[in-house]
């Protein structure tokens, strides 16, 4: 590992843009790329690019990233006005990635096409840029391979959550090259706080996200496995006779999930007591579902019903029982949104000086 290629992947970086903003792009401009792009420029002065192939498609989802950024704003969990961003739009892949700190990748979830993309982006964003993508089943290692230099040390995962607006959680991980050069820098005596991962967390934070870590690549990361993990148990349930949907969701929302939003599993153990959770989970664990196909999905999807966007699925649906059930739901999240970002304030003021920004 050379000095010539830790400064590659830690170079000496300008202030951004003006000074005061910061340039960052977003590549695909539907429902993940406006919520992304609005969450950005509405959480700090950056200058969010969101880039679409097709003119109307930029156009649309920039005019829709700005109604969110509004949205934000109205309800009090947007940065101050003249501390936030703006949305542009373009049809030019090297217009809208020229200059930026950091690419949010949000396409299609299919590899070729990522790869393709970031091969794109290797030649024409900066040598300094952070290379991010949105996947959220795909390997980022495997994506990450469609750079064929050094650009591929610095393409990291970060995964947002939809609602991409209103839910904070993004989850970061590097790829296997990222890790690596990182690993020897550090080695080198560069500083870890310089690289692509510690980077791109300073930054989501400072937009009032909520990242987190993880130590090494796997599928799905953390949030898809746990969502995962609790289907397949509610699929088991289902099928074995034990309950139908309602009844399972009912259990969900009417009951542990109301805890979940203030303390995941092992705080609930903690507060429970790990020897009264090693009890009932000794009796538990062997009675689990273990499905390896989800036969429920398998039956439905050939009949057709294949959710809200057919008006069936595990449910039938009107189309103002959807707008009801949504509603509900984004109302949750933003007041969860309010009260974190009133405790936030409270803790520490949202604006980032320009020097911080520049070390961005």
């Amino acid at each position: 590992f050379s000095t010539a290629a830790a400064h590659h992947l830690y170079p000496v970086r300008k202030a951004s843009m003006s000074g005061r903003s910061m340039k960052v792009a977003v590549i695909g401009p539907g429902m993940m790329g406006r919520g992304i792009a609005a969450c950005l420029a509405a959480g700090g002065p950056n200058e969010v690019w969101l880039y679409g192939r097709r003119p109307e498609a930029a156009a649309e989802g920039a005019e829709k990233a700005r109604e969110l950024m509004q949205f934000l704003a109205d309800n009090g969990v947007a940065a101050p006005a003249d501390n936030r961003g703006r949305v542009v739009s373009s049809t030019s892949l090297e217009e809208a990635v020229s200059g930026a700190a950091f690419v949010f990748e949000s396409i299609a979830e299919d590899l070729a096409a990522k790869q393709a993309l970031f091969t794109q982006l290797e030649s024409i964003a900066d040598s300094s840029a952070v290379l991010c993508t949105n996947t959220s089943s795909l390997s980022v290692s495997a994506i990450a391979s469609g750079c064929s230099g050094a650009a591929a040390e610095r393409v990291v995962a970060a995964h947002f959550i939809g609602p991409a607006h209103l839910v904070p959680l993004v989850e970061l991980c590097p790829s296997e090259r990222a890790a690596a050069a990182t690993a020897a820098a550090v080695a080198a005596g560069s500083d870890e706080s310089q690289g692509p991962v510690e980077r791109v967390r300073r930054f989501l934070e400072a937009a009032g996200k909520k990242p987190v870590i993880l130590k090494k690549e796997i599928d799905g990361f953390i949030a898809a496995r746990l969502q995962a993990a609790l289907y397949r148990e509610c699929l088991h349930l289902v099928e074995s006779g034990v309950a139908d949907c309602e009844a399972v969701d009912g259990a969900v929302f009417n009951g542990f999930g109301r805890r979940l939003n203030q303390i995941g599993p092992f705080l609930q153990a903690d507060f429970a007591g790990v020897d009264l959770v090693q009890r009932t989970h000794a009796a538990f664990f062997p009675q689990l579902g273990s499905y390896q196909r989800d036969v429920r999905a398998d039956a439905l999807v050939p009949e057709g019903r294949l959710g809200v966007k057919a008006l069936r699925g595990h449910y039938d649906w009107t189309e103002a029982k959807v707008k009801e059930v949504a509603g509900r739901r984004d109302a949750e999240l933003l007041r969860r949104l309010q009260v974190d970002h009133a405790r936030d304030r409270e803790r520490e003021p949202r604006r980032t000086s320009a020097d911080e920004r520049s070390k961005l």
